[in-house]
């Protein structure tokens, strides 16, 4: 009997050692596909520190650094631009068109048929476009820019209308840029880059338009009235800070203008809508690369 007691206890010990080898391979499987899954997950640092970028970016794109702000009504249709949308159209009328993309986003959206009636067009123009996935502002003008249309925001609806029409609409915006300009020369410059920029139009600056307090600044410190624009009054042509600023005349014609205002260490600019959203966009870069330094 004791020797099949021990037999049977023997026994049991192998079963106990059989699984017991079987748990060690299964929590050894187990923690190498766990390993390999992490390795094709990314780390959740990097999935944070890229929903911060995106967070940051999104806030700077909203963020309003002229005057008058945009409305309520203004901001929510600029969102609404940014949104993401599908066009799948094979010869759909534009009213028709332009009722989706109002309906799909929310925003009032108004066709100017007397506009388009001036350039021979009608509310029923075909829209052929096959495309997923971009921003309503880019089918806009995937869809417009070929018929010579447009589209801006006025009195709190998206207008669409012809390029010449929203090339007569011009507006003033007054930006601050106080943490950008210290000196004259930071004002030449800052001038200067949203002229040359093609942002849109300008009017052609007046010659000789030097006031009569410049030229008398000039004649005592003993050099000749500067030529040119006289857009900066700099007596000896020279930058040694604190020159003042005349204001800047312009001829008469189709453009905008750029007017300095020191005292409130900012640009009074009269454009187009899209030339300010394109003026926002110049602004932030130019901040964006002084922090990145």
């Amino acid at each position: 009997m004791s020797w099949i007691r021990n037999q049977n206890m023997f026994a049991v010990m192998l079963c106990c050692l059989a699984v017991g080898c079987s748990m060690l391979v299964a929590t050894a499987e187990e923690k190498k596909k766990s390993t390999i899954s992490d390795t094709k997950k990314p780390a959740a640092g990097t999935l944070i520190a890229f929903d911060e970028a995106v967070s940051q970016t999104q806030q700077k794109k909203s963020q309003q650094r002229f005057l008058p702000a945009l409305t309520q009504r203004e901001l929510k249709i600029q969102k609404a631009l940014e949104e993401e949308t599908d066009c799948d159209f094979s010869d759909e009328p534009l009213s028709e068109v332009m009722a989706l993309f109002s309906e799909r986003h929310g925003i009032p959206i108004l066709v100017s048929g007397n506009d388009l009636g001036e350039e021979g067009l009608t509310l029923d123009e075909p829209v052929k476009l096959n495309v997923k996935q971009i921003a309503l502002q880019d089918a806009l003008s995937l869809i417009l820019e070929p018929i010579g249309l447009t589209y801006l925001v006025e009195h709190g609806v998206l207008k669409i209308t012809t390029g010449i029409h929203a090339s007569d609409k011009l507006t003033s915006r007054v930006y601050p840029v106080g943490d950008l300009c210290r000196t004259v020369e930071d004002y030449l410059t800052l001038e200067s880059a949203l002229r040359n920029a093609d942002l849109g139009d300008w009017r052609p600056r007046k010659t000789g338009c030097l006031s009569e307090k410049s030229k008398g600044q000039s004649q005592q410190a003993g050099s000749p009235a500067p030529a040119g624009g006289g857009f900066f009054n700099i007596p000896d042509g020279k930058f040694k800070g604190g020159e003042s600023i005349d204001p800047l005349l312009y001829e008469e014609g189709v453009g905008g203008t750029i007017t300095i205002v020191q005292q409130s260490h900012a640009l009074v600019i009269t454009q187009t809508y899209h030339a300010h959203n394109a003026i926002v966009d110049l602004l932030t870069q130019i901040r964006e690369a002084r922090t990145s330094e």
